[in-house]
């Protein structure tokens, strides 16, 4: 698998378990406070759904959260066989104010999994939310291939909606992102709701400022 080949050219360690009856592997780093790869399969098959999220919480290879579990129905839903999670950021931290800017720098190996993810995917799901945004508008400056990335995957990316901000920061200049699948307050809002594709329009809107 292209994973395992990436993890063993960064001498990362590979963790293997199942969780509700589902096989998972993880890539993380050598200390533990990276996650720089999830995967959930529940069956055998090529279908995947690549979800790009901000920033790892707790889920791993043998344990789960809500979070990923919306995300599993959603790759089911799809007809999918297997999830792959990847982040803007990969620093661990069950909430997201405790992440600054300074954690979503351009990291190589972290891109390194986003890319393989997807190119391998069916389906990639945008779900960073608005601090993640952030992120992926910095590291832009570091990384010219990544918005020629998205770009390639757009008639498979899909969201749950394009957001406006409401900061007063971008009043001239508005900032627009796609919203984390159980956003902050309103963790239930997207719970039965269908994903759709990301039509070129919001696509300038997200990358382009």
């Amino acid at each position: 698998m292209w994973f395992i080949q990436v993890a063993n050219s960064n001498e990362l360690p590979i963790k293997t378990g199942i969780h509700a009856s589902i096989l998972g592997n993880a890539v993380f780093n050598s200390s533990g406070s990276r996650r720089y790869f999830l995967e959930k399969r529940w069956a055998q098959g090529g279908n995947v759904l690549t979800a790009i999220m901000m920033n790892p919480s707790n889920a791993a290879h043998d344990i789960s959260d809500k979070t990923v579990d919306q995300l599993i129905k959603v790759a089911r839903v799809q007809g999918c066989h297997a999830l792959y999670v990847v982040n803007v950021s990969s620093i661990i931290d069950g909430s997201s104010s405790n992440l600054n800017t300074k954690q979503f720098d351009f990291d190589p190996v972290n891109w390194t999994f986003i890319n393989g993810a997807i190119s391998e995917a069916n389906f990639v799901f945008i779900g960073w939310g608005l601090k993640g945004h952030k992120g992926i508008l910095k590291q832009q400056n570091s990384n010219p291939l990544l918005v020629g990335t998205f770009k390639n995957a757009l008639n498979r990316t899909y969201c749950y909606e394009v957001l406006k901000s409401s900061d007063k920061n971008y009043v001239k200049r508005p900032m627009y992102y796609v919203p984390h699948p159980r956003p902050l307050f309103e963790q239930e809002k997207y719970s039965d709701v269908a994903i759709r594709k990301l039509s070129e329009i919001e696509f300038t809107c997200l990358f382009v400022r």
